[in-house]
């Protein structure tokens, strides 16, 4: 089923260079500020595919059937009565989820966001309060900080004694490339740290056979 939901889905990129193009198609009420968000709501039996990659911009996504949707960078974003079969946020803040049942949550750097009266499996709500894809993620980022400085160590210790090769070179680039993207990332963290926690409220707990009934009518 999911795998045919998938591919029945229309995608919408949401960035600044596409709004004004989808105003116009869709139709769509509202300016982008805080006082006239931009609103996308109800396109009937229509399943989508929505990416968000904005800041400074409020949307407002209510009654839609949506096979993945994917937050990356964004803020001020406000989803409410859809069904996601699979969510996944990146770098983000100011993103409120309010009465929405979601079959999977994945989060990557993101505070301040708000999920409240939403449906959820017990095993992506454990996953989510706890932070638990984050938190894997980041010890895999400290393995690969590590393993990028012991390689540029290694490289520098031999380039002393012999000259360096393009091969060892290319090595050697890999590994500091590596390290800069690995503290990048962990900087990044820490950064994002001192914005607020995230809030879950109230949410409603259940098996995955009561996701079923959704799926069958948007197929």
């Amino acid at each position: 089923m999911l795998e045919k939901l998938n591919k029945k889905s229309i995608k919408y990129k949401l960035r600044k260079r596409t709004i004004e193009n989808l105003k116009k198609t869709l139709g769509l009420k509202g300016e982008g500020t805080k006082d006239s968000p931009i609103v996308i709501d109800d396109l009937g039996e229509v399943t989508v595919e929505i990416s968000i990659v904005t800041k400074g911009i409020y949307f407002i996504l209510k009654n839609l059937a949506i096979s993945k949707l994917s937050i990356a960078g964004s803020q001020h974003v406000v989803i409410e009565e859809c069904f996601i079969v699979d969510l996944e946020i990146i770098e983000s803040s100011s993103i409120t989820f309010r009465n929405n049942t979601i079959l999977r949550i994945e989060q990557f750097l993101c505070r301040d966001c708000v999920y409240e009266d939403n449906s959820i499996l017990e095993k992506e709500y454990t996953k989510l309060i706890n932070n638990t894809r984050e938190r894997r993620k980041f010890i895999t980022i400290w393995i690969f900080l590590a393993f990028g400085i012991l390689n540029t160590i290694l490289t520098l210790n031999l380039s002393l004694y012999s000259i360096l090769s393009p091969s060892t070179f290319i090595i050697l680039i890999m590994g500091v490339f590596l390290s800069i993207g690995m503290t990048y990332l962990i900087y990044l963290r820490y950064q994002i740290n001192k914005i607020p926690e995230n809030k879950y409220v109230d949410f409603n707990i259940q098996e995955k056979s009561a996701f079923l009934k959704p799926l069958i009518r948007t197929l």
